[in-house]
């Protein structure tokens, strides 16, 4: 099955000079504290219009503050990273992105950067009047729409809202497919839904695993042909991941996907020259694997980072944390400053990045990692460059 946007593999060697700084830096701070991240992830609300049975941020969303990025800091944070060599952007994180108002115009002001942009979001509030703005920005490059089921009460039951919802993310989808192409933007419109167990409404706060294999995926034909019949450009099918910090969760955890490429296999008669079905059987299949493939993060904390709509700088999401009261959630040893109060340049240079750049390095045991991380695939390449074998001259 095709994957033209290398969405189950990896970019890393796409950026050989990125990997060549980062190389020259291995010991030596001084040079480490100038390789800036390829990718951010920027959370620009820290709240959300649904609350979905698998959500790893899940603790995240229950404060009783709303924090969002002022527009202000928005802009100047886009600047700052571009001016200091960020070439991508994606807004999602612990939030629903569309709840930020001036999402579109932080899209055009990256667009004008020429800093590439996109979008997860669960697509309820993807508007015919904001693809109007957002598609006029030529470096928005993708908006991907998270929706777990082909069915209406499976994704209610999923997403934790109304039935509605489904009808309403699949009518929006068709709308910004029809405003892109009048438009002429190369945006890419995909959707993913995430391979899960089976969920029971027992505990409404609790999603309870009655089966060891994913039931949601019987429904991924039927919305794969309705994607299809939308305008969509792709469903990609993926597995789950358990977030560390997550408790509501946990009912997922350990789930393995050994008929993934059998799925894959099955979803291709719904392909057409416009409409792609990816089931991500390599990552599927790198959950069962006995060890990672490398002893140390070679990601963190050079080559991707998370701000959180409070303003914080993250350089793991999977140690993201929160205080409430006397619990504190997260592990502040990856959280390296706030950008309310300082530029992103100074946070990503600040002694807090340098102390974990020394941890992960030193003191991280990445067996305490989040399995099948974002960054898994990247590891995989860097330990590949930083220890090729003695056989990789013979090219």
């Amino acid at each position: 099955m095709r994957d033209p946007f290398r969405i189950d593999s990896e970019k890393m060697s796409l950026h050989p000079r990125r990997v060549a700084q980062w190389l020259d830096a291995q010991d030596d701070w001084e040079k480490a504290r100038e390789v800036f991240p390829i990718y951010v992830e920027v959370s620009p609300v820290g709240y959300c219009n649904h609350a979905c049975t698998f959500c790893g941020v899940d603790y995240m969303l229950d404060r009783p503050e709303k924090p969002m990025l002022r527009p202000a800091v928005m802009t100047s944070l886009l600047t700052d990273m571009h001016r200091h060599g960020v070439l991508s952007v994606m807004f999602a994180g612990a939030g629903e992105p569309l709840l930020y108002k001036p999402l579109a115009d932080a899209i055009v002001h990256a667009d004008g950067l020429g800093l590439d942009t996109s979008i997860t979001t669960n697509g309820v509030l993807l508007t015919e009047a904001f693809a109007q703005k957002a598609f006029t920005a030529e470096h928005l490059r993708w908006i991907k729409v998270s929706i777990n089921a082909g069915d209406r009460d499976t994704y209610a039951r999923i997403h934790r809202t109304k039935p509605e919802d489904f009808d309403k993310v699949l009518a929006n989808l068709e709308a910004a497919a029809k405003v892109r192409d009048r438009l002429g933007s190369k945006c890419t419109l995909g959707a993913q839904m995430v391979a899960l167990p089976e969920v029971r409404a027992a505990d409404p706060k609790r999603a309870l695993m009655s089966v060891q294999y994913p039931s949601n995926y019987d429904t991924a034909p039927e919305l794969a042909r309705r994607l299809r019949d939308a305008g969509v450009d792709y469903l990609v099918v993926k597995p789950y991941s358990q977030h560390l910090m997550s408790s509501d969760t946990r009912a997922y955890q350990g789930t393995v996907y050994p008929d993934a490429a059998a799925w894959a296999r099955d979803l291709r008669s719904y392909a057409t020259d416009r409409f792609n079905v990816m089931v991500r059987h390599q990552t599927m299949s790198e959950l069962e694997r006995p060890d990672r493939g490398y002893e140390r993060c070679h990601a963190t904390p050079y080559h991707w980072a998370y701000v959180e709509a409070d303003g914080d700088v993250w350089g793991c999401s999977a140690y993201l944390g929160r205080d409430e009261g006397d619990k504190h959630y997260g592990d502040e040893r990856f959280r390296y400053g706030n950008v309310n109060e300082a530029s992103f340049a100074d946070v990503w240079r600040s002694d807090r990045r340098k102390a974990n750049w020394e941890y992960v390095r030193n003191g991280l045991d990445i067996t305490e990692c989040r399995q099948n991380c974002r960054m898994h695939q990247v590891n995989l390449h860097l330990e590949a460059v930083r220890s090729p074998g003695p056989h990789a001259n013979f090219i």
